[in-house]
């Protein structure tokens, strides 16, 4: 009686063990990562892997590309991880999306490209990262005027200089008429200017309304620029004279 006893006490005790190698994770199999995550009442779904990528929390993103989960999908506000990631200032987010191939070619909710976005945050560690990551994917540089157009907007010479060594063009006229160069001088930016002057921009160009940098200069009232663009043989238009009477 008693060996039967110890027997079945054994078979229990294997039986329970096997439950329990069944039950445990294996990061190979998504589906059993899937099944892990439904036991933790993880919803296997777009919006919380971009909520896991907003908050840095590399250990869940991993559980859910182990899971077979597609990196770059949006969540329901149209933004990926990426996006939300670049936007937050989340570097470490960033360095671990693109090991795991995320994209940077890619567009936030408000249909911005990401490095148009983190252009106008000002957040340059971002910008460099982004740029890195565009490359690396074979973007052609000329996807970089807009964000071009908004460092000059911003008067940011740090990130003109890199993007001008990703070859962003600087000459590009933006849908409004204005080139760079008029921008950095309707903000009163003069190293932003000076920069794209020592690049080659055109210092007589105009605008789409037909003024020239000079013009801009003059009317806005800023005689250090107006002083160095001089210096660099700009000039103003006759229609400046006329409709400044």
């Amino acid at each position: 009686m008693m060996k039967k006893k110890i027997f079945g006490m054994c078979a229990l005790s294997l039986l329970l063990a096997m439950t329990a190698c069944d039950d445990k994770m294996d990061p190979n199999n998504p589906q059993s990562v899937r099944k892990e995550l439904t036991k933790r009442k993880i919803p296997f779904t777009p919006n919380q892997f971009v909520s896991y990528a907003a908050n840095g929390d590399t250990a869940k993103m991993t559980l859910f590309l182990q899971a077979s989960f597609e990196i770059d999908a949006a969540a329901d506000n149209g933004n990926n991880a990426v996006a939300i990631a670049a936007n937050k200032g989340n570097i470490m987010s960033l360095n671990y999306l693109f090991a795991h191939g995320a994209k940077a070619d890619v567009r936030n909710s408000n249909g911005e490209s990401v490095v148009d976005n983190a252009v106008m945050m000002g957040n340059k560690e971002v910008v460099t990262i982004l740029l890195e990551q565009l490359k690396k994917e074979g973007a052609d540089p000329a996807g970089l005027s807009s964000a071009v157009l908004i460092a000059a907007k911003r008067g940011n010479v740090d990130v003109l200089e890199m993007l001008a060594d990703a070859g962003a063009p600087l000459d590009v006229r933006g849908p409004d008429g204005y080139l760079p160069i008029h921008w950095t001088v309707k903000s009163g930016n003069f190293d932003a200017m000076v920069f794209l002057i020592n690049k080659g921009a055109d210092v007589n160009a105009k605008c789409g309304q037909g003024y020239s940098v000079l013009d801009w200069a003059t009317n806005e009232g800023y005689p250090r620029l107006i002083k160095e663009l001089k210096k660099h043989g700009a000039k103003n238009t006759p229609k400046y004279f006329k409709d400044s009477k």
